[in-house]
């Protein structure tokens, strides 16, 4: 009889000790380095290429169109939690992007730009 009891203690601990939280962090792309700072060097119509890779480095992806070659930068910051049990799994992951798009005449020369830095995400 003392048996059922310790049975069910153990089975209780046993579930207790598979269920856990958890958390999830992940950065991955290049270094963000179009702040304003930097990109108020940028004069469309003036800068070249090469002046771009020299101040931002390189990019993440390099886009050749027909007429245009364009420089990305991407930066993703990802966080999350969640929690996990026997016969349910629950996570939630918040991602957030900084990037840079350059585009370049067939002369290299910089044409337009936009970059977006999320404030929200910083740290």
């Amino acid at each position: 009889m003392m048996k059922r009891p310790m049975a069910g203690i153990i089975a209780c601990l046993f579930a207790a000790v598979l269920a856990g939280c958890a958390q999830y962090e992940n950065k991955r792309g290049v270094e963000v380095t179009w702040q304003d700072d930097v990109t108020r060097h940028l004069v469309p119509g003036k800068t070249s290429r090469k002046e771009v890779l020299k101040l931002l480095g390189p990019p993440s992806q390099v886009i050749s169109l027909e007429e245009e070659t364009v420089l990305y930068y991407l930066f993703e910051r990802a966080t999350g939690s969640g929690v996990i049990l026997i016969l349910y799994n629950r996570f939630q992951v918040d991602t957030h992007y900084d990037r840079a798009i350059l585009f370049f005449d067939a002369n290299d020369v910089l044409t337009d730009y936009a970059t977006k830095i999320d404030d929200a995400a910083q740290g």
